[in-house]
C-alpha cells in the first residue's frame, strides 16, 4: 500500500506538472490591432422623441461621419486592441441635440467601449468631457472571420450618465441598446490608384483615379432606415459606404480647375416599403464652374442635383471639397415628391490624384459587414488547433478545467487510500500507527474542532466617480461639435 501510495502521489505530479505545460502552450497571445468597424447606438429612444418633439421643439444633427441608421447613429473608424479576451475600442463621428430654444445643447462624441465576455462599459464625450455613460451586459463578446462583434448588448444608465442628461434620467433607467463591431489586424486599405500616367496640367488634361463623395441626403437615409420604410441600402459595383456617405470610385475623363466631366464606378440602392431606388454610375459636368451630377436610374441617366464648384490642386489632388448642391426639377419624381426642385441635397466631395502617391480624403471605414453565427450547425471533430482557429477561443476554456478534474480526482483517490491504510493498521495493532494517525480517522475525539474557512470580506471600496461631465454648454454649437 505504500508503494501504491507514492506512485499516486508521484501521478499527482506529474499531473501538476502537465497543467503547467497547458498553460505555458495556451498562454494568450500578444495584443491584436484593431480597426475598421462601427458602433450603433440610438442614445435613448424616448429622448430623441422628447428632442424633436413640441416641448422641446429641436433638432438633432450629425457630423464628423456619424449618421443615422436603423432609428440609432452609427459611429465609424474603429481604432483599438483585443487581448486576452478584453477588447478596447474608440469611434468617431459626434451628435448634436438642441433644443429649448438653445436650453438643451448636447453633444454626445467619439463614444468607446472597454469589453470582456458579456459585460462591458460604454464611455462618451460629453460636451468635450469623456464619461462612463451606460454600463454593458447581456450579448456576448463574439469573434468571427476575422471580425470581433457584440449584438445588443443591454445599456444602463450610470451615475455620471445621469448627469450627462441633467437629471431628466435616473441612474438605472435603460438606454438603447449598444451594437458594434471591429476587424481584427485588417490589413491598410490600399490608396486608390491614379491616374496610369500622372497629369501634367500644362500638357494635357486627361486624369483617372478620382473619387466621388456623395451622401444623397441626411433625412433620406433616415427615411428609408426608419419606422416608415423600414428598409435599408446597399452599395455594389466599386461604391463604399461610409456611413454619412457613399463613395463611386475610378473616376476618369478630363479636367482643368473650372471646366471638367468625370465619370464613376458603382451603385448605391436603397429598398424599403415603397421604396425602390437604385442610383448608378454617377456622372459629375462643369463648365465654367457650374455643374449638375447625374446617374443611372432605372436605365435613363437623370440629372440629380446641381452645384458651383472649381477644382483647386492641394496636396497632389485636384479637390473639390463639401460643395453645396441643390435637387433638379428632374430629381423630383426620383424621390417620389419627398423633395421639391431647389432643395438642399448633401453636400459632394470630388478628388482627383495628379500623383501616383497622392492619398485621397480618407472614407468613414465601417470595417467588415459583421457574421452572426448560424443556428445550431451540426458538430465536426476538430483537433485544438482547428478548433482555436475557427471559432478564436482560447484553448484554456476546456484544457484547464478538464486538467483540474484530472489533478482532483488524483487528490481524492490519493486522500482515501491513505486513510483506509491507516484505520486497517490502527484495527490491526500495527504498531506504526501513531496518536496523530488515530486522530485523523473515523474516530476521532468530539471535540476536536474542524478549522472554519475564512469569510470573504464584503466591503468593497467605493466606485470611481470620474470627472463630473459637464452641463449643457453655453458655447457655440459648432465649438461643441468640435470638442
Amino acid at each position: 500500500m505504500p508503494h501504491a501510495t507514492a506512485r499516486l502521489t508521484g501521478a499527482l505530479v506529474a499531473a501538476a506538472a502537465l497543467i503547467a505545460s497547458l498553460l505555458l502552450w495556451a498562454a494568450p497571445a500578444n495584443a491584436e490591432d484593431l480597426s475598421g468597424g462601427r458602433l450603433d447606438w440610438g442614445v435613448k429612444e424616448s429622448f430623441r422623441s422628447y428632442i424633436t418633439g413640441s416641448i422641446a421643439k429641436g433638432e438633432v444633427q450629425t457630423g464628423d461621419g456619424a449618421s443615422a441608421v436603423d432609428g440609432a447613429y452609427r459611429f465609424h473608424s474603429a481604432t483599438g486592441t483585443y487581448e486576452d479576451g478584453i477588447a478596447a475600442i474608440d469611434y468617431t463621428g459626434w451628435v448634436y441635440f438642441w433644443g429649448h430654444d438653445g436650453e438643451l445643447d448636447l453633444t454626445f462624441a467619439n463614444p468607446s467601449v472597454e469589453y470582456s465576455g458579456s459585460s462591458g462599459t460604454l464611455y462618451v464625450y460629453v460636451n468635450g468631457t469623456r464619461t462612463d455613460m451606460a454600463s454593458l451586459s447581456g450579448a456576448e463578446l463574439s469573434v468571427s472571420g476575422g471580425t470581433l462583434s457584440v449584438s445588443g448588448a443591454s445599456a444602463t444608465l450610470t451615475a455620471n450618465g445621469a448627469e450627462a442628461f441633467a437629471g431628466y434620467y435616473e441612474p438605472g433607467e435603460q438606454l438603447d441598446p449598444v451594437s458594434f463591431s471591429a476587424d481584427i489586424a485588417a490589413a491598410e486599405a490600399p490608396t486608390t490608384e491614379a491616374a496610369e500616367s500622372p497629369t501634367a496640367a500644362a500638357e494635357t488634361d486627361q486624369v483617372g483615379g478620382a473619387v466621388l463623395d456623395w451622401g444623397v441626403r441626411t433625412s433620406w437615409r433616415d427615411y428609408v432606415s426608419g419606422d416608415i420604410a423600414n428598409g435599408e441600402w446597399a452599395v455594389s459595383g466599386g461604391a463604399a459606404d461610409g456611413g454619412a456617405v457613399f463613395r463611386f470610385t475610378e473616376g476618369s475623363g478630363t479636367a482643368t480647375a473650372a471646366d471638367y466631366t468625370l465619370s464613376y464606378k458603382g451603385t448605391v440602392a436603397f429598398t424599403g416599403t415603397d421604396v425602390d431606388l437604385a442610383l448608378t454610375d454617377p456622372v459629375v459636368t462643369a463648365t465654367g464652374g457650374k455643374g449638375v451630377l447625374s446617374a443611372e436610374v432605372a436605365g435613363t441617366r437623370v440629372d440629380l442635383v446641381a452645384f458651383e464648384a472649381t477644382l483647386a490642386e492641394s496636396g497632389g489632388l485636384l479637390l473639390a471639397e463639401n460643395v453645396p448642391t441643390v435637387l433638379t426639377e428632374a430629381a423630383v419624381p426620383v424621390f417620389g415628391g419627398y423633395y421639391q426642385a431647389g432643395d438642399a441635397m448633401d453636400p459632394l466631395t470630388i478628388a482627383i490624384p495628379l500623383t501616383a502617391d497622392a492619398a485621397v480624403p480618407a472614407l468613414p471605414d465601417l470595417g467588415a459587414e459583421p457574421e452572426q453565427p448560424a443556428p445550431s450547425e451540426s458538430a465536426s471533430p476538430l483537433d485544438a488547433d482547428d478548433a482555436a482557429e475557427d471559432t478564436g477561443a482560447n484553448p484554456l476554456v476546456w484544457i484547464v478545467p478538464a486538467a483540474l478534474v484530472v489533478l482532483f480526482a488524483a487528490a481524492a483517490i490519493t486522500v482515501a487510500l491513505v486513510q483506509r491504510a491507516k484505520r486497517n493498521r490502527a484495527a490491526q495493532g500495527d504498531p506504526q500507527t501513531t496518536v496523530e494517525e488515530a486522530k485523523a480517522t473515523d474516530n476521532a475525539p468530539a471535540d476536536t474542532a474542524a478549522p472554519s474557512e475564512p469569510t470573504p470580506s464584503e466591503t468593497e471600496g467605493p466606485a470611481d466617480q470620474g470627472p463630473d461631465p459637464a452641463a449643457s454648454s453655453t458655447e457655440d454649437p459648432e465649438a461643441d461639435k468640435e470638442s
